[in-house]
């Protein structure tokens, strides 16, 4: 083989190598973190606001990307499932340039979707964005839409079954402190004709009325423990409820 077609082989190889290397490098980015967020910080492209859930009241959802070896763009696009079909929120379709990180081989991209007034609004419940790179769905993150009204109404009504606790609860601590007052009233009677002159026939009859009093008491005060318990766990997942209300709320200013 002549030296001249032995070059000419040696330089084909070598610029598909440079080929190969040129298209993996072109390649070799990777979606590192997603965040559903409202915004990220200029300085450290950090995100803030994070969350997972949006009020139908909310005027948009941002979604943050971060990316090791990014692409000079990321498109995202946000689906809905309507009737068991997923479909696309064509005016969530939004193209973005990423951002750098200066100093670093990463870059973030970050985009919002509106909700107020727009298709999201009227269609509550898990949404889903996908992140696209030169056309291939690179990652998919879920989120939720919560309808504001039915969350409005809930809270009401939690709220409401909160005080008829309380007044319940109130109720069961007042018959117990009389319970308790009647029965040391009782406890008192019995101790007066114990000393008193009476015969043995009146004092076994006494001492039969005076156990039952006590097995009575027992029972009423074991059931006025577990009505109490069943009180509180109530109380406490009302507390619960209240505090993600609370929640949505702030979320919602």
């Amino acid at each position: 083989m002549s030296k001249v077609k032995t070059g000419l082989i040696a330089l084909t190889a070598i610029m598909a190598t440079i080929m190969i290397l040129g298209v993996t490098s072109a390649h070799a980015y990777s979606v590192e973190e997603i965040k559903m967020c409202n915004g990220y910080s200029e300085d450290s492209l950090s995100p803030h606001g994070i969350t997972s859930a949006y009020l139908t009241t909310n005027d948009e959802a941002g979604i943050w990307v971060k990316i090791q070896n990014p692409p000079v763009d990321v498109t995202f696009k946000f689906y809905y499932e309507d009737d068991g079909v997923e479909k696309e929120f064509t005016d969530g379709y939004s193209k973005v340039d990423v951002i750098l990180k200066e100093g670093a081989s990463w870059g973030i991209a970050f985009t919002t979707m509106d909700i107020d007034g727009k298709t999201p609004s009227f269609n509550p419940g898990v949404w889903t964005a996908k992140i696209y790179i030169e056309s291939e769905v690179e990652a998919i993150e879920e989120f939720s839409i919560v309808d504001y009204s039915s969350l409005a109404s809930s809270i009401s009504s939690i709220v409401e079954d909160y005080e008829d606790l309380q007044e319940t609860l109130a109720e069961i601590v007042e018959e117990n402190n009389q319970m308790v007052a009647d029965y040391a009233s009782l406890v008192g009677r019995y101790d007066e004709l114990e000393e008193s002159t009476v015969s043995e026939v009146q004092l076994m009859q006494l001492n039969n009325d005076y156990d039952d009093l006590q097995d009575d008491y027992d029972a009423l005060e074991a059931s006025q423990e577990g009505t109490r318990t069943m009180m509180y766990a109530s109380i406490v997942v009302a507390l619960a409820a209240v505090v993600v209300a609370v929640y949505f709320g702030l979320m919602k200013k």
